[in-house]
């Protein structure tokens, strides 16, 4: 206790007056009592004024990122241990509190990137392989109504798996089939096949290159489709950036994509967070903007709310990375919905989803409701 007072007595005058420089045994000092007696914001304050004063090295970072980590500030300790990753690149300890802030703020990517370079001891302790075939499936049930009497209440059912080629590249592939009737003896049905990789090219950087196929038959007439999909996305702490392309190629038109999006994710134990987009369509005859916002909060521990708005003319439109493609015989001009996810656990995600479209028939300009209903689960093995 007598070691902590002295170092006070020689730390704080000289914050105060701020006449000359700090020492590092004090600061040192001082931290590391402060580690050992659990005062996290004493440490963190303490820790701030060091680095003004331009004392920085790699256990002051560990330290304060320790502290952040117990308060459940896991961006802040990730931005701390980042920091003492850049003082020392080999260190184990700050590579595995990394990884559990990539988990806890739900970055799997950034978890991997940082997983692949622990010792294989701790790797195989985290349960963590490069190569895993199967890592998850996802089940999904959507099922929509409409007042329009010339249309019927369309169904969609899809299936996912997701692949670890390694450490930093995942191959997601799902099948679905989308069914309507149209003016009563008119059926479109819709096969679809989509794969996905995603490369982490840093631990904050993505890229990802998706297909996908559309086996569209109405009336018993084929229209296939195909989708190319690229998109190159940041994630900065709090922050997200991103950009993508897409083009769409079928019998029905053709029709290219180009997406900028941006998110924060907000301080405090909700984790509220919100994403924005704004996409360009470019078609042969014409061109039109969608707007997209999002945004999400936890609820209660493991549950989790997100709600979203799309404004704009949505034909051909695509999202969620081309995992969906809005090409519907009528156009949504109005979308708005809620989804909840519930997390039992590690290994299993339950979501239900509600949406409300407003859609338009093209020829005769007739607007009508469609209200949408989907339910799923997604299983990690």
């Amino acid at each position: 206790m007598h070691k902590l007072l002295i170092a006070a007595l020689l730390f704080v005058p000289v914050v105060a007056k701020a006449q000359q420089p700090v020492t590092f045994l004090a600061v040192d000092s001082i931290t590391y009592q402060y580690y050992m007696s659990g005062d996290w914001d004493k440490l963190l304050e303490t820790g701030n004024q060091a680095i003004v004063q331009n004392i920085d090295y790699k256990r002051l970072r560990q330290r304060m990122g320790y502290a952040c980590f117990v308060k459940a500030d896991f961006y802040g300790a990730q931005m701390q241990y980042e920091k003492a990753l850049a003082f020392d690149a080999y260190d184990a300890d700050t590579r595995a509190y990394l990884y559990y802030c990539g988990l806890n703020t739900g970055n799997k990517k950034f978890a991997r990137f940082h997983a692949e370079k622990l010792p294989k001891d701790l790797q195989r302790k985290l349960e963590e392989e490069a190569f895993k075939p199967v890592d998850a499936i996802d089940f999904e049930f959507n099922y929509k109504a409409n007042n329009a009497l010339s249309r019927s209440d369309p169904t969609y059912l899809r299936m996912g798996i997701s692949t670890q080629l390694g450490y930093r590249i995942t191959l997601y592939q799902s099948i679905s089939n989308y069914q309507q009737t149209i003016e009563g003896s008119s059926l479109t049905k819709q096969p679809e096949y989509f794969a996905l990789i995603n490369w982490s090219v840093t631990s904050h950087t993505s890229l990802d290159v998706a297909y996908h196929y559309l086996n569209t038959t109405i009336d018993g007439i084929l229209y296939p489709g195909n989708l190319l999909f690229t998109a190159l996305s940041s994630n900065i702490n709090r922050f997200s950036f991103g950009f993508s392309g897409s083009v769409l190629n079928s019998n029905l038109g053709n029709t290219k994509q180009f997406g900028l999006k941006a998110g924060v994710t907000l301080p405090g134990k909700s984790n509220i967070y919100f994403n924005s987009s704004l996409i360009s369509m470019i078609e042969t005859r014409n061109s039109r903007v969608v707007f997209s916002q999002t945004a999400g909060a936890r609820l209660y521990k493991m549950v989790w709310a997100e709600g979203n708005i799309t404004l704009g003319n949505l034909k051909n439109y695509n999202a969620h990375n081309a995992l969906y493609i809005y090409n519907s015989v009528d156009p949504s001009t109005f979308r708005t919905g809620f989804t909840l996810f519930w997390y039992l656990g590690a290994s299993v995600t339950l979501f239900g989803n509600y949406t409300y479209d407003k859609k338009q028939m093209e020829l005769t300009r007739f607007d009508y409701k469609q209200h949408s209903f989907s339910g799923g689960i997604i299983w990690k093995l």
